[in-house]
């Protein structure tokens, strides 16, 4: 049993909206994980931000795209429609290459982390240029509540040579579970290097941060393949609705010429004709 068009323009106009606030919802989430990964990137690896980059262009061309498929279902207009089936394939690909990479990166991401924080966190402390692997630092213990790379002890070694050289027998302050000035100065004991300071988070970041980002890219990847599927939806509908649109068009069109003929024609009930 068809379809009628009627119904058919109302169903994908209903999908097209909801792609429409698919694109907003991406762009929403690929912005707030793009500050994220800003604060964080220093810390763990600079590679994160344009992953980010790509989630808000994907979003962004989704909303362009989607309003192009309202007005041309609105304006029942092929050429409208045209132009957004053909965006909205390109950006399904586009979306198909980004979840894969995505999926890729996951997979590696233990070692751009393990590799990235270890890296940075032999400048924790340090001014100048090296400030901003400090900042990152602190921002990544203090809001992921923990303390080093693989645990506070980190701080009484050389994997935090900096530190371990002109702040030793002390912890951040971001180290601390309730943050004042100067809180973690002094708390380790050195005599017993092993005994775990009280009032400090204890456990290393590495391990958080690795649950958070997977996450977070599992949460990302799964929804984009929802995400897809509904605009597989959209993309088939509104080809049968090009057709149809298609079909009264050239009704339209062939109706228009076939009077212009008959108007052209001499009318031959008139007298002299």
């Amino acid at each position: 049993m068809e379809i009628k068009e009627g119904t058919l323009s109302k169903i994908a106009y209903l999908l097209i909206l909801l792609i429409w606030l698919i694109g907003a919802a991406l762009t929403g989430i690929g912005v707030y994980l793009f500050l994220e990964t800003r604060e964080i990137g220093t810390c763990i690896n600079d590679e994160l931000a344009p992953l980010m980059v790509v989630l808000i262009a994907i979003g962004g061309v989704l909303l362009v795209t989607a309003m192009l498929g309202l007005v041309g279902v609105c304006k029942k207009k092929s050429v409208v429609l045209s132009g957004f089936l053909a965006a909205m394939i390109i950006v399904l690909l586009a979306q198909f290459a980004a979840v894969v990479i995505m999926f890729i990166f996951e997979s590696s991401v233990r070692y751009y982390m393990q590799d990235g924080m270890s890296h940075s966190l032999l400048f924790y402390g340090k001014g100048g240029d090296n400030a901003k692997f400090t900042e990152s630092w602190d921002y990544v213990q203090e809001n992921h509540k923990c303390c080093g790379q693989y645990g506070w002890a980190d701080y009484t070694t050389p994997n935090a040579s900096n530190w371990h050289s002109t702040n030793f027998g002390s912890l951040p302050d971001t180290c601390c579970k309730t943050k004042t000035d100067k809180c973690g100065s002094n708390v380790i004991d050195k005599s017993d290097l092993k005994k775990e300071p009280s009032g400090m988070y204890t456990e290393g970041c590495y391990d958080i941060m690795e649950d958070y980002i997977k996450n977070w890219m599992t949460i990302a990847g799964s929804g984009a393949l929802v995400f897809m599927f509904v605009q597989v939806m959209a993309i088939f509908l509104n080809i049968s609705l090009h057709r149809r649109y298609r079909e009264h068009e050239d009704y339209q069109l062939q109706s228009k010429k076939v009077k212009q003929v008959k108007d052209a024609q001499p009318d031959a009930s008139r007298p002299g004709v």
